[in-house]
C-alpha cells in the first residue's frame, strides 16, 4: 500500500496533512495537474515525509495551485534515471534537503529540484498556469471550429445540450492519424449540418492548449469527447479510427437518413485513398529532391585517360553522397513538412483528394522533366569524355 496507508504503519499519521499517493498509469490517463516526488527507495517515503509535507503544504496554500494533486514514484530496477536531485531550483545551496520532482500539466512536463529551505513557488506557479493559444477569428469560419483552452467553457460546455451535443476532437499537429482524418472530420461536420443532424464537431490542439477545467484528460490523439451540457461530464469515446467513429455515430443516432449513412460510409472508405495519395506525393517529392541534388552537384573533372563512365583506376564513378542517400531523417522531414502544411488547410475530403491528385501529377511531371535534363547532361558529358579521350589517344605516340 502507498500514501497515507504506508505512513500509518509507522505512526504519527496526524502530522500528514496532504494526501500523497503512489503514481500509476491510471492516474496519468485520467488526471491532470500532477506534482510527483521521485524517490530512490521505499524507505525515503518515511525518511523524507516531513520534507515532502512541507512542500505540499506550501503549494496547497497558493490559491492558483488548488488543482494540484500530489503523488510519489519509487524508482524500480530498470527504470530510466529520474530527476537529478543534486542541484536545487530556487535558492543557492543552503544544505537543506533537495527533493527531485516532476510536474505534469496537459501534455507538458518538467523536472524540478526543490530546495525545501526556499521552495521555488514562482517557477511552479508559472508552470501550472493554463496554456491557451491565441484565438484566430478565422477559426470560427472553418468547417470544424478550432477552439482555444479559454473558449472551452463557452463554446463547448455552454453550447452543448443533451439534445444537441458537441463532439470535440483533441488533436496534435504531429499526430499522423489526426492529419489523415482532418478532411474526413470536416466532411462529416458539413454533412451533419446540411442534414440537420444535431451533433456539432469542434477541435482543440492539445499541443497548444492545456486540458481545460472539466475536460477529460487524453494522453493519446485523436481522442473524441462528447459533451451534453455543463451539468454532466464529457464522455470520452473509445473510437478514434474513421470506420469505428462512423459506427459509434450510427449507434448514437439511430434515425439517420439512409442517404447520410451511405455518405458516411463512403467518406470513411476514402480515408485510405487519401493515405495512398499522400504516400505517392511523399515518394515523388523525395525522388524530385534526389534529382535536384544530382543536377545541382558540380560534375567531377573530365577523365581523358579513362573509358566512358569509369573513374580513374577502372571503378565506376560514384554519385555525390548528398544525392545518393535519402535517409530516414530526410524522409521524416518531408513527411513532417507536408503534414504541417496540410493541417493548415480547411478543405473537405473530396476536395482534398482532388488537390492531392493535382500535387502528385505536378511533382511527377517535374520529376520527369528533371530526369530528361539529367539524361541530357549525362549524354553531353559522355560525349565530351569521348572527344577528350579520342584527342588524348591521337597525341599519344605509337610504340
Amino acid at each position: 500500500a502507498g500514501g497515507l496507508a504506508y505512513w500509518a504503519a509507522f505512526g504519527k499519521v496526524e502530522e500528514v496533512n496532504v494526501k500523497v499517493e503512489q503514481i500509476s498509469e491510471e492516474v496519468f490517463d485520467t488526471k491532470d495537474n500532477l506534482f510527483v516526488f521521485f524517490l530512490d527507495k521505499s524507505e525515503d517515503l518515511l525518511n523524507k515525509k516531513d520534507d515532502i509535507q512541507k512542500v505540499c503544504r506550501a503549494l496547497r496554500r497558493e490559491k492558483s495551485l488548488h488543482r494540484l494533486t500530489f503523488y510519489f514514484n519509487v524508482r524500480k530496477e530498470g527504470d530510466p534515471p529520474g530527476p537529478d536531485g543534486h542541484r536545487a531550483d530556487g535558492a543557492e545551496s543552503t544544505g537543506a534537503p533537495l527533493l527531485p520532482c516532476v510536474m505534469y500539466k496537459g501534455q507538458r512536463k518538467t523536472a524540478i529540484k526543490v530546495n525545501t529551505a526556499d521552495i521555488p513557488l514562482d517557477k511552479i506557479t508559472e508552470f501550472f498556469a493554463a496554456l491557451s493559444e491565441k484565438i484566430d477569428p478565422a477559426w470560427k469560419t472553418w468547417p470544424v471550429q478550432r477552439l482555444s483552452g479559454h473558449e472551452f467553457h463557452e463554446e463547448v460546455l455552454e453550447a452543448s445540450s443533451p439534445a444537441a451535443p458537441v463532439l470535440m476532437q483533441m488533436y496534435e499537429d504531429t499526430c499522423f492519424l489526426c492529419f489523415l482524418m482532418r478532411p474526413f472530420v470536416n466532411s462529416l461536420a458539413k454533412l451533419f449540418k446540411e442534414n440537420g443532424v444535431p451533433l456539432t464537431f469542434k477541435r482543440i490542439n492539445i499541443s497548444e492548449n492545456d486540458f481545460p477545467d472539466r475536460c477529460p484528460v487524453a494522453r493519446g490523439t485523436p481522442t473524441f469527447i462528447c459533451f451534453r451540457g455543463d451539468k454532466v461530464p464529457g464522455v470520452k469515446w473509445d473510437e478514434f479510427k474513421p470506420y469505428d467513429l462512423v459506427q459509434r455515430i450510427t449507434k448514437e443516432y439511430t434515425n439517420l437518413p439512409e442517404s447520410v449513412l451511405a455518405e458516411m460510409d463512403e467518406l470513411q472508405g476514402l480515408v485510405s485513398r487519401r493515405f495512398q495519395m499522400f504516400t505517392q506525393l511523399v515518394m515523388w517529392t523525395i525522388e524530385l529532391q534526389k534529382l535536384e541534388a544530382l543536377l545541382a552537384a558540380p560534375p567531377p573533372a573530365l577523365q581523358a585517360s579513362s573509358p566512358v563512365g569509369e573513374a580513374e583506376g577502372g571503378e565506376a564513378a560514384e554519385m555525390p553522397a548528398e544525392a545518393e542517400e535519402v535517409d530516414d531523417d530526410a524522409f521524416s522531414s518531408v513527411v513532417s513538412t507536408m503534414m504541417a502544411a496540410d493541417m493548415r488547410r480547411t478543405d473537405l475530403l473530396l476536395e482534398n483528394l482532388a488537390y492531392l491528385q493535382r500535387e502528385v501529377d505536378e511533382v511527377e511531371h517535374d520529376a520527369a522533366l528533371l530526369g530528361i535534363m539529367l539524361a541530357e547532361s549525362v549524354e553531353k558529358r559522355e560525349k565530351e569524355e569521348d572527344e577528350l579521350f579520342a584527342a588524348s589517344r591521337q597525341k599519344t605516340p605509337n610504340r
